[in-house]
């Protein structure tokens, strides 16, 4: 039987959100018409959202209107902002190298409370070298973009396997990177992230962990961050039927998964490049967007082009 990389778990996914949120799906439905009569009105978006991506802003902020607004809008206006990471295209030879490199796919099954868990893990088949850690940031970004586009979940679990990381890895871990993470996972994902398990997790990353990595992380995300030597503490926590062989669970190894990954990207190929070419108009912007001290690490922000 073939596998799904998302499973077929839409009607458990949504009884769950209903229940969490206290919400009908005729509330859901009055929310999205909300928010597509605001985007609708907003002059500087570059495209009128399709309903997974309101669902998604929706989903990912509780109900609350004004903060899907405020996430709909840096959906879009990050990718000028951060053009290093948004200009990428999952299927261009180099990401599609990096992919290979640095595995993160999110596992097929859900979690018992209907969560969905990224799993990432540096391939031992390739070395320090070819490693980039901003190479990493944009694959994760290629999923999480998978995610709003195919997936009903509304929260996840980032685990990171340690175990093939070497010394030689340590100078290529950017705390600047580790920076425009937190930006992007707290303003475009409202710190949607459930928890990250560093798991066979070194002891001579800990200086470089506690000193450079930890401090770039904003409050809300390092509070969620989960330390272990070995991988027992996944077991108790997930258990071993939706982890990968790799790590001694049932599902499928993350080449396995990687290969259903690179495929649901060829998939999505032309959703993609569009989402690629997406960028505000600034100069019709009705309100000044505000330079806070998140995104200060840019100055007053890079310069935008103007259409």
């Amino acid at each position: 039987m073939a596998v799904s990389l998302f499973g077929n778990h839409t009607s458990e996914v949504y009884k769950q959100m209903y229940k969490d949120y206290n919400k009908t799906e005729e509330d859901l439905d009055q929310y999205v018409d909300i928010m597509r009569q605001w985007a609708e009105s907003q002059p500087h978006f570059p495209e009128v959202p399709s309903k997974k991506v309101l669902k998604f802003v929706i989903l990912y902020n509780k109900f609350s209107i004004e903060k899907a607004k405020q996430k709909l809008d840096m959906y879009y206006t990050i990718r000028s902002l951060m053009p290093e990471i948004y200009d990428h295209h999952p299927l261009s030879p180099d990401m599609i190298l990096h992919g290979k490199i640095t595995y993160c796919v999110p596992l097929p099954k859900l979690t018992s409370d209907c969560k969905r868990i990224l799993f990432a893990q540096l391939n031992p088949n390739y070395g320090p070298d070819v490693f980039d850690h901003e190479k990493l940031l944009i694959h994760v970004h290629h999923v999480l973009e998978l995610l709003i586009q195919e997936d009903d979940t509304y929260n996840f679990h980032l685990i990171f396997d340690c175990g093939s990381i070497r010394a030689a890895h340590l100078p290529k871990f950017s705390p600047m990177v580790v920076r425009k993470a937190s930006i992007i996972i707290e303003k475009v994902y409202s710190n949607r992230m459930a928890s990250i398990y560093l798991v066979n997790f070194h002891s001579f990353m800990e200086a470089v962990f506690n000193t450079i990595l930890i401090p770039a992380l904003n409050k809300k995300i390092r509070d969620r961050v989960k330390i272990s030597a070995n991988t027992d503490i996944l077991f108790d926590v997930f258990g071993k039927d939706v982890l990968p062989k790799d790590v001694g669970g049932n599902e499928l190894s993350l080449e396995e998964l990687n290969n259903l990954l690179l495929k649901k990207f060829e998939e999505n190929k032309e959703s993609y490049e569009r989402v690629s070419k997406l960028r505000v108009n600034e100069s019709l912007r009705p309100d000044k967007l505000v330079n806070d001290d998140l995104l200060g690490y840019y100055g007053n922000f890079r310069k935008i082009n103007v259409d």
